[in-house]
């Protein structure tokens, strides 16, 4: 995964304490509110993902963010014990976590960033370090021409590898996830026309990018839209 030259700013929100664990950090919430003043990509995937985890995980688990970055996930999840291993701020990767480690396994957007020959293992040990249920978020395949345009117009290093190395596919992900004796449902979401010139702002003006983010995420959420920005795949085991 992408440790360097990663352009996502810490939250002030949350802080990441070590744990007993090498390379795992337990997230310690500061400030829930402050998940509002994050970019509006990272809001609405973060949102969405801790939707379907407040359905499906009970709140008296943990859960393992991977690829998670600051934890920024736990001013979603305020009720949760959230723990992230990420190479960039924690230096783990998810193959530093024992196998049935967690309840549940979140990596959101972290997925694209693995070399694609890699792909498959990473997905099977986030499904061995899983008991129940797994998250999986990645941009669409459906938005490759959009992301070549936001790299030439904005030079994003992470963005570079959505186009460099083909996105995840959502039903080759959903078929190594079954293989794992996972049930699974894919959902689309997120709205690639917002995201097209939200991010472009952003890297232009993000004192300006922030307000219209924010006006965004109050009165346009759930708006419906065409093309899915992201595709969320959800495993899930039934109780034995």
């Amino acid at each position: 995964m992408t440790s360097k030259h990663i352009s996502l700013v810490l939250s002030d929100g949350v802080e990441l304490q070590p744990t007993s664990a090498t390379g795992v950090c337990r997230v310690k919430l500061i400030d829930e509110t402050k998940r509002f003043d994050l970019t509006w990509d990272r809001f609405v995937r973060l949102h969405r993902a801790a939707r379907e985890i407040k359905r499906l995980v009970p709140d008296s688990e943990t859960i393992l963010d991977v690829g998670g970055f600051d934890g920024a996930l736990a001013m979603f999840l305020p009720q949760y014990k959230v723990d992230v291993v990420d190479p960039a701020t924690t230096s783990g990767t998810v193959f530093s976590v024992n196998q049935n480690s967690y309840e549940a396994v979140v990596s959101i957007d972290a997925i694209e960033h693995v070399e694609p020959k890699d792909r498959k293992a990473f997905l099977t040990h986030v499904t061995q370090v899983a008991k129940r249920s797994c998250f999986i978020n990645f941009p669409s395949r459906q938005t490759t021409d959009s992301q070549a345009l936001v790299l030439e117009l904005t030079d994003n290093p992470l963005v570079k590898e959505h186009v460099e190395w083909p996105l995840p596919d959502a039903y080759e992900i959903s078929r190594h996830l079954e293989s794992q004796g996972y049930s699974v449902d894919i959902q689309n979401h997120g709205s690639l026309t917002q995201w097209l010139s939200q991010f472009v702002l952003q890297t232009v003006s993000p004192e300006k990018a922030s307000r219209v983010s924010r006006h965004l995420i109050e009165n346009y959420l759930d708006e419906p839209s065409g093309v899915p920005l992201y595709h969320l795949v959800i495993g899930f085991k039934s109780s034995e």
